[in-house]
């Protein structure tokens, strides 16, 4: 048990190293002129199992065809994020875009639900090193992070065709104008960006898949 607990304990002082070490690491700057191929990510949660799974899409840019997926299942510790806040679920993400073989030029994150915290593109944009963009569709709650050192960070994207607005957010390397434009041009029918809805799409069916052969299945048994 106390072998444990030290374990738990060093990662949760590497977690608050990391998101005190990628606060002062944002930068925004002008996107890239060149990309040429954009991961999505999307995250989707089975509490009652404490699992959470990941995945990033791969598409070309600007034709918008997927190019490959990766998707994984790992460990939620609730009281770890209760503690630390969303950086918990990075090491994940940062895991998944690695299973690419191809390198993306530029990352789009569907942002979870920031509180007081810095939005997971923030994190998964300064390690990764690469342009990164925070989407929410509920396109909102970016008031405490509207700003960055005097620019405009977060902010509301309005889609051609659709009523209801995108969340936008400057996570790293790239300006919220920038931002939007890239959002802008990677959408294709509905209003969520495709690397983003196409990684939305896999990571659910995943998960409903996990569930049916790891939860169902033993509900199942558990009744006979």
């Amino acid at each position: 048990m106390a072998e444990r607990s030290a374990l738990k304990e060093l990662k949760r002082q590497e977690l608050m190293t990391l998101r005190e070490r990628v606060e002062r690491r944002v930068k925004l700057k002008p996107a890239p002129k060149r990309i040429k191929r954009i991961a999505g990510v999307d995250i989707v949660f089975t509490g009652e199992a404490n699992k959470i799974h990941v995945c990033a899409s791969l598409l070309s840019y600007p034709k918008l065809r997927v190019l490959e997926e990766a998707i994984a299942t790992d460990e939620m510790n609730p009281a770890l994020h209760e503690d630390l806040g969303n950086v918990v679920y990075v090491p994940l993400i940062l895991s998944v875009l690695k299973m690419l073989k191809q390198k993306c030029d530029a990352i789009m994150v569907k942002e979870l639900p920031l509180g007081n915290q810095l939005p997971l593109s923030g994190y998964v944009g300064v390690i990764s090193g690469r342009p990164t963009i925070g989407i929410s569709p509920g396109g909102g709650g970016f008031k405490r992070i509207a700003k960055w050192e005097g620019k405009r960070r977060a902010g509301i994207v309005k889609i051609r065709g659709h009523r209801t607005p995108l969340g936008v957010v400057a996570g790293h390397m790239t300006t919220l104008k920038d931002a939007s434009a890239l959002v802008r041009s990677c959408v294709a029918g509905t209003r969520i960006p495709e690397p983003v809805r196409n990684a939305g799409m896999r990571v659910r069916a995943w998960e409903r898949e996990w569930r049916r052969l790891n939860m169902e299945g033993g509900e199942l048994e558990r009744l006979d």
